[in-house]
């Protein structure tokens, strides 16, 4: 069942979910990082490390699952579409990560100019990528990249 008049069309939403899915890895991927740290601190004290190895296990297992989670959602975006330029693949996966970093760093100063600048530049830089990955000439308004998408969409 699909919701045409959606303002949102679902290659939006995979979109936003590839970004997501890239932010909750980095974030599992930093504290993996830093539990591995607290690790190596606590053995050299001769501390006891089974609470912080079981901890440092399972960021370890979400950031497989999130890998193989955002590697099925990048299919999924390439699958919607008959045609693609298979050279973008990769330049997709990074400037959705940049276009979500970007996000995070926006949202540590809202007022920041050059934070914003740099934001619109990695939205812009995202939709580029997208529309050569996908043979569609894209605009960065989530409506009208739906209304893009409804109008150019192979049959």
């Amino acid at each position: 069942m699909s919701n045409l008049d959606s303002q949102r069309w679902a290659e939006t939403e995979v979109i936003e979910l590839i970004a997501n899915l890239i932010a909750s890895y980095s974030h599992h991927n930093e504290l993996y990082n830093s539990i591995q740290v607290e690790i190596a601190a606590a053995m050299d004290k001769w501390e006891d490390t089974d609470a912080l190895i079981e901890e440092w296990e399972w960021h370890y297992k979400k950031m497989s699952e999130l890998l193989e989670e955002r590697r099925n959602a990048m299919r999924l975006l390439k699958e919607m579409w008959v045609n693609v330029d298979e050279h973008m693949w990769c330049l997709v996966k990074h400037s959705i990560a940049c276009y979500q970093f970007s996000q995070e760093l926006l949202n540590t100063n809202m007022n920041n100019f050059d934070y914003m600048w740099l934001a619109e530049r990695a939205y812009q830089y995202m939709y580029e990528c997208i529309s050569k990955f996908l043979w569609v000439e894209l605009v960065t308004c989530a409506r009208c990249l739906s209304d893009a998408l409804k109008e150019k969409k192979p049959e």
